[in-house]
């Protein structure tokens, strides 16, 4: 019996870590409302950056998935690296969203007290989400044709 805990446990970890991570990546004000912070309110800002440690968290937990995908040696390797990647190159990524998209003048509309944009909202959940798509399937491609860390 101990036996099947210990092959079960693991498994339920990472459904809930995933579960969690995608909530991040595609709903933040709802994470942002149930685990309030008066350091970290329901701002615009605040939403995106919860979407890059909603990227983080999925990137996490495809580690030991791809581990579990014994086809393409290099894929575990590429989705380690972009993991260890991400922690770099998201804040860069974050930076460039302030600097050149509308979340600046999204930020401004909220300190004025003006109603939230659903459709900003579901164009910054799709832009992360093609960011984590574009990381795994660049992963993928890059251990098909044989380039990974070896």
């Amino acid at each position: 019996m101990s036996d099947t805990w210990v092959a079960i446990l693991p498994a339920i970890f990472l459904l809930f870590f995933a579960g969690f991570g995608v909530v991040l990546l595609l709903w933040p004000s709802k994470v942002l409302r149930h685990f309030q912070n008066p350091l970290q309110p329901d701002t615009p800002l605040n939403r995106v950056q919860t979407r890059a440690l909603g990227v983080i968290a999925c990137l996490f937990v495809s580690v030991p998935i791809s581990w579990s995908v014994t086809t393409f040696e290099g894929f575990h390797k590429n989705i380690l690296l972009a993991l260890w990647a991400s922690l770099v190159l998201l804040p860069i990524f974050l930076w460039i969203l302030w600097r050149y998209s509308s979340l600046k003048q999204m930020n401004r509309r909220y300190l004025a007290g003006e109603a939230e944009d659903p459709q900003w909202e579901f164009r910054m959940s799709v832009t992360f989400s093609s960011l984590l798509i574009l990381i795994v399937v660049t992963a993928f491609l890059l251990a098909t044709r044989g380039i990974y860390p070896k």
